[in-house]
């Protein structure tokens, strides 16, 4: 009886020590928890769709940042400018705008059928 004891009791931490390597084995390789969040941040209001398509509304009707014309090379039909930071060609198109032309006046550009000419100003230059 001693002996039937003996390996029932053997059975039983050889099945408890496998499942606690099974689990050990799979909390590695589980995905990991989510972050905490502070409890003492106030959560965002929720938006409603009218309110988000307000704003979107506000900023379609603000006009867009006015084009800075930083250096200009004149090669002919390979003329190139800098405007803001881009370099483009006549028939680009950035933002909103289409280069038309670039010669020595400055660039010509169209947005929405208004043309505009970006020249270098020497407060710019300084």
């Amino acid at each position: 009886m001693s002996r039937a004891l003996f390996l029932v009791a053997l059975l039983a931490s050889v099945l408890a020590w496998l499942g606690a390597s099974t689990i050990a084995a799979s909390s590695a390789t589980a995905a990991p928890e989510r972050p905490l969040r502070d409890p003492f941040v106030r959560p965002a209001p929720p938006v409603s769709a009218a309110a988000a398509a307000a704003a979107a509304a506000s900023e379609a009707a603000l006009p867009p940042a006015p084009l800075q014309l930083r250096a200009v090379i004149l090669n002919g039909a390979r003329s190139v400018a800098n405007i803001d930071g881009d370099i483009v060609n006549a028939g680009d198109r950035m933002r909103d705008y289409t280069v038309i032309r670039i010669d020595t006046q400055g660039v010509l550009v169209d947005r929405a059928g208004k043309r505009q000419l970006l020249t270098i100003n020497e407060k710019d230059k300084q």
